[in-house]
């Protein structure tokens, strides 16, 4: 069995090889093309350059066809050159400046005032934001974001700590 197997081996090797050199003692029977300069296309002639050029390409094959000739590694540049500048004139115009924009605001109270506490040692509000309840004395800061300053009779007064801006909180009149 072992000598069989090396048999075929050989014989498969010996296929292989037969076939590799094929292409080697058989060329195809095609001319080659002509090389041209790089500047311009390549043109190759045949022996029929006096038929008329349908008969001459067809009995000439693909072979006699124009074969531009580019360069396929030439520098290449996405850039777009600039649009021409307009013409200076000699005075120059008065470019009108944009208006200054305003300085910015605190955004208006989100509070509610619901009531106040006044015990001996000190006077306390409460406050609702949304559905959470505060209670604040004066000098208290409600979420990093205001301060109560004052408390008044009839008003809040808060201090919005990222602008450093005082509002005031109506509360009315509270016995």
């Amino acid at each position: 069995m072992g000598r069989q197997r090396l048999q075929g081996w050989l014989a498969f090797l010996a296929c292989a090889g037969v076939l590799a050199l094929l292409p080697e003692l058989f060329p195809p029977e095609t001319e080659p093309l002509a090389v041209a300069p790089r500047s311009r296309p390549a043109v190759v002639q045949t022996e029929q350059a006096a038929a008329p050029p349908d008969a001459r390409a067809l009995r000439a094959g693909p072979a006699s066809r124009a074969v531009p000739q580019a360069n396929l590694f030439a520098a290449r540049s996405w850039r777009v050159a600039p649009s021409p500048l307009p013409p200076v004139d000699s005075a120059p115009s008065p470019v009108a400046a944009p208006p200054p924009s305003p300085p910015p605001a605190a955004p208006p109270l989100p509070f509610e005032f619901i009531g106040r506490l006044d015990d001996s040692v000190r006077l306390r509000v409460f406050l609702l934001r949304g559905d959470r309840l505060h209670t604040v004395a004066a000098g208290d800061v409600i979420d990093g974001t205001y301060r109560l300053e004052k408390i008044a009779a009839d008003e809040l007064t808060l201090v919005y700590l990222p602008l450093n801006q005082t509002q005031s909180l109506s509360v009315g009149e509270h016995p």
